[in-house]
């Protein structure tokens, strides 16, 4: 891999990274914060519906973040992190079918009666997370792998 290649990859691995598994931080530890009125309620607003009943339920309260929201920010954190390593790469086509499943169950409750529980809710996020680290760092040709 030519060395201009690799140190682009680690450039777009810390600007997606960084704020993936902030976004997974800030969702997990904002019950344990407090006040509504503070600095991370607008960037957890800005991204997500934030419905409690879709939030995911923890002993120390409820997530800042629904449950496929904080599946999906740990997703795409964990998939960076995993294939950021060349020898972990994935081919990028195969990140796509890791998204079929979120985009079949928010069709089904969009379109129908259908409700999705928090457990299927975090399955299709974190696939989903994860696809999308594969197909923006996944292997593009067979000489990529080098």
């Amino acid at each position: 891999m030519k060395r201009c290649f690799r140190r682009g990859r680690l450039v777009l691995a810390i600007l997606l990274g960084v704020p993936a598994g902030l976004m997974f931080l800030f969702s997990i530890a904002r019950p344990i914060m407090g006040s509504t009125e503070n600095y991370i309620d607008p960037v957890l607003s800005a991204s997500c519906h934030r419905i409690p009943s879709r939030c995911i339920t923890f002993p120390w309260g409820i997530s800042g973040l629904c449950a496929r929201c904080t599946a999906f920010w740990s997703g795409l954190a964990t998939g960076i992190l995993l294939m950021y390593r060349p020898m972990i790469r994935f081919p990028f086509w195969t990140g796509f079918p890791l998204l079929l499943p979120l985009i079949a169950d928010g069709l089904l409750q969009y379109h129908s009666m259908y409700e999705s529980s928090n457990f299927l809710r975090s399955v299709t996020g974190l696939a989903a997370g994860f696809g999308i680290a594969v197909i923006i760092f996944g292997k593009t040709c067979p000489e990529d792998m080098e």
